[in-house]
């Protein structure tokens, strides 16, 4: 990764005006990236600086604290660190995972609900994988009525992001694998009833008869179970943590669901707990293992941290369009109405 000379801009005052004011008279269409340091942690400032990068006019935009840059002996480690972040929303691939499922498509789909929002309005994020490696995403986002869960325009989200697929790879996907996060237990068959059913309405809206293999997998963090490996037998045996990659599908999974437990990360202290995978729909060739160890490959793929992760990263990709959606949208509005290149988190997102 190359980086030229900047152009510095001193400010007067930390107003978000004088913030505001300075990136718009200098954006030009050869600004690739606007990096903000700023004195305090102010939200206001925050979400102004990126409603104007994300939405307003769009660019890649990185906001530093000066605290994070104060401490000389871990300069060096925070500057790599940034640069990774950077490198990301630039479009750069910072690592993959070998997953050998050819003409697939991976989607994330997750809810939030805005606790600052006056008028309560949750925020849905898609993203869908448009590589083969699954490092670029296409991303959208909808606001919903206040509490809602389930989206009514998950339809016309598949639409978009398989037309997108299809300039991107000039040919659809054959098999789409969804992960669902933020779903309870007893919302399973709402997923299965209303939101399959808007995937399959959005194939069949496309020509030639489109009918993809599907994959529909709800993911849990917010249960109880927990498991334990032991080691030895009898008084020189011990209990610990069971590792990262451990997959527990039997005995204590569900006799009418198709489940299993995955322990996808590594605990020091306390007690690992492992995410529940509920498969609702599986119209695919995919095996239980297939599945198994997609979603512990996708926990090593969410760019905002070198290690492993308890959901897979298109769920926290989700979430994140999701929340970057919440914090910057401070009237209802059509959210995210026009076709765009542009960026959120730490992967480069094509978001409508």
């Amino acid at each position: 990764m190359r980086v030229n000379a900047p152009v510095v801009l001193p400010l007067r005052d930390d107003r978000t005006e004088s913030y505001i004011r300075a990136i718009t008279s200098n954006q030009s269409d050869d600004v690739q990236l606007v990096v903000t340091i700023v004195p305090t942690d102010r939200d206001d400032r925050y979400n102004a600086i990126k409603q104007l990068c994300y939405i307003d006019s769009p660019v890649a935009s990185q906001v530093i604290k000066t605290k994070t840059l104060s401490q000389p002996q871990k300069l060096r480690s925070v500057v790599q660190k940034i640069m990774l972040q950077i490198n990301a929303k630039l479009g750069g691939e910072l690592w993959a995972c070998n997953i050998p499922m050819g003409n697939a498509m991976i989607v994330g789909i997750d809810t939030y609900h805005d606790p600052t929002s006056r008028a309560g309005f949750s925020f849905t994020g898609f993203v869908a994988s448009m590589n083969r490696t699954n490092t670029q995403f296409y991303s959208t986002s909808r606001q919903e009525d206040r509490g809602q869960e389930f989206s009514s325009s998950l339809q016309n989200m598949m639409t978009a992001a398989l037309k997108r697929y299809l300039e991107y790879n000039n040919k659809l996907p054959e098999r789409i694998i969804v992960y669902r996060d933020g779903v309870s237990e007893g919302q399973l068959s709402v997923v299965k009833q209303y939101e399959v059913n808007q995937f399959e309405a959005a194939f069949s809206h496309l020509e030639g008869g489109y009918k993809p293999q599907l994959v529909v997998v709800v993911v849990q963090k917010r249960i109880r179970t927990r498991m334990f490996y032991s080691e030895g037998e009898g008084s020189r045996g011990r209990v610990m943590n069971a590792p990262p990659g451990t997959v527990l599908d039997h005995t204590v999974t569900s006799d009418t669901l198709y489940d299993f437990y995955l322990v996808s990360q590594h605990v020091g202290k306390g007690t690992v707990t492992p995410s529940h995978y509920v498969v609702v729909e599986n119209s695919s060739n995919l095996k239980p293992d297939h599945i198994q160890k997609l979603s512990y490959k996708l926990t090593h793929m969410y760019w905002n941290w070198p290690g492993t992760v308890r959901v897979p990263s298109v769920c926290l990709y989700a979430h994140k369009i999701a929340t970057c959606t919440a914090s910057t949208s401070t009237v209802p509005r059509p959210l995210f109405s026009q076709t765009d290149s542009s960026t959120c988190s730490a992967c480069r997102f094509y978001t409508s």
